[in-house]
């Protein structure tokens, strides 16, 4: 059993059994092909025979003769025959040797039987009226034996016996062979995910194989690996930012308590010191908010489908951050254009996080007398908002971990407004749970501008109503 669990035993074996059936039918077909065949040319002699004999038989009143060389072909052609009267009974007999008694069942006339002689012999029977112009004289039943015919067939099977045997043990050979020459990266497949481990995802397959369906395999394999590395890379980190975040708040938290409990204090010291670490917890508070809105983004997608309607969102979005915007000192326009239907699916509260967050990002970062511009379009059944701001910009070498979770620019003034890093990647994480993508460009001294490009409604028009 153990051996069964092999593939390339099953393999082998399937193909084995699949191709012993075919053998098997292929030699029923040839044995019966060959059956037809003796078949047919033993009926037509004795049908040819039949009527050279009807044409030579001489009959003298109830006497009927043969002529003798006649009488020799028909033996060399191995028939035997039998003339009869139109009473039944025999009048002349031809034989190879000595007479042979007449079988005592005789097919129809006109038709074929399969017989045994008396002496045992096989035997394929003809009767056919014996006739002179329109005249009935009697009958003639002649036969042939079978005992070659069944020899040769016989010859045929014991051969076939002796070959099919042959051919599935040398298939089986070249199979087992050839399968496990096929199926030796598996087994480096298999080997390679025995060593590997959530500590260790750095093993790789060799992926110097052809490219068919094994090297596609080693390939995709390679690639599972990689995004898993990176996933588990990020896990850690993930998991390593948040405990540092937690821990400078807790120890404040601690250090403040312990302060409190040192000696006795005053009222107010004692609010003082509650209120900094009620900000502490709102700190603990809202980290933990966000990494759980980036886990149920990344892990459950849309909390919600419907459509929104950037046209109305848009400009309450702006209105609400107005106030905002004038405490900044920053001019904040949006701009629409006119009579464009800017519908699209999604989840409506995750969307307007996400504008919140690149706008008042933008306000944070953009000193007094800048501006942060917002401008929607729409390209077929693609809707693309841009969030553009005249701020100092971002460095080059810091755009391609923008979106990473608690990646900081700066993390002293982030830490110091209040920042964890979770933002933008709180933003990516909705933005591709909406089927869209977000980019970011950026020069330090000119300003930044987040690009958003997300699919439209895809029932609607993309222009007016």
């Amino acid at each position: 059993m153990k051996l069964l669990n092999s593939l390339r035993v099953r393999l082998v074996l399937w193909t084995v059994v699949l191709e012993a059936l075919l053998l098997v039918i292929l030699a029923g077909l040839f044995t019966f092909s060959l059956r037809n065949i003796q078949n047919r040319e033993i009926d037509e002699t004795l049908r040819l025979s039949a009527a050279q004999l009807n044409a030579v038989v001489d009959v003298y009143g109830d006497s009927f003769e043969i002529p003798q060389t006649d009488v020799i072909t028909l033996r060399e052609r191995g028939i035997s025959a039998w003339i009869l009267t139109s009473q039944g009974e025999v009048a002349a007999t031809v034989s190879s040797g000595e007479p042979i008694q007449l079988p005592d069942h005789l097919p129809e006339s006109g038709h074929y039987i399969d017989e045994q002689l008396n002496n045992g012999a096989p035997v394929r029977l003809f009767r056919s009226p014996l006739t002179e112009g329109q005249q009935y004289l009697g009958e003639m039943v002649l036969a042939i034996s079978l005992t070659p015919v069944q020899t040769v067939t016989r010859q045929a099977l014991i051969s076939l016996s002796i070959a099919i045997p042959v051919v599935l043990l040398l298939s089986a050979s070249g199979g087992l062979f050839l399968a496990g020459r096929a199926l030796s990266p598996v087994a480096a497949i298999t080997e390679t995910a025995r060593q590997i481990s959530a500590a260790d995802l750095g093993q790789r397959l060799d992926e110097r194989l052809p490219d068919d369906e094994i090297g596609q395999l080693a390939r995709t394999f390679n690639a599972m690996l990689e995004r898993l590395d990176k996933a588990f890379q990020r896990e850690r980190q993930f998991t390593a930012d948040a405990s540092h975040e937690l821990r400078t708040p807790l120890g404040m938290l601690k250090t403040q308590l312990s302060l409190a409990r040192s000696r006795p204090r005053s009222v107010e010291e004692l609010l003082k010191m509650m209120a900094d670490m009620e900000g502490d917890v709102d700190r603990m508070t809202r980290l933990v908010e966000q990494m759980l809105t980036l886990a149920r983004v990344e892990q459950h997608g849309l909390d919600g489908t419907g459509i929104v309607d950037l046209n109305k969102l848009l400009p309450e979005l702006i209105g609400d951050l107005q106030e905002h915007a004038r405490a900044q000192q920053v001019t904040l326009d949006l701009t629409i254009p006119a009579r464009v239907n800017l519908s699209l699916p999604g989840d409506e509260e995750q969307l307007r996080q996400v504008l919140v967050n690149l706008v008042e990002n933008g306000l944070k970062y953009t000193p007094p007398g800048g501006r942060v511009m917002v401008t929607a379009q729409r390209h077929w059944q693609t809707v693309i908002v841009t969030i553009s701001d005249t701020g100092e910009g971002i460095p080059a070498e810091h755009l391609p971990h923008l979106f990473e979770r608690f990646y900081r620019i700066d993390n002293a003034r982030t830490r110091a407004s209040g920042g964890f890093g979770l933002g933008l990647a709180i933003a990516r994480a909705i933005v591709q749970a909406h089927h869209g993508q977000i980019d970011v460009d950026s020069k330090p001294g000119v300003g930044t501008t987040f690009t958003i490009t997300l699919p439209g409604k895809k029932d609607g028009q993309a222009t007016v109503n």
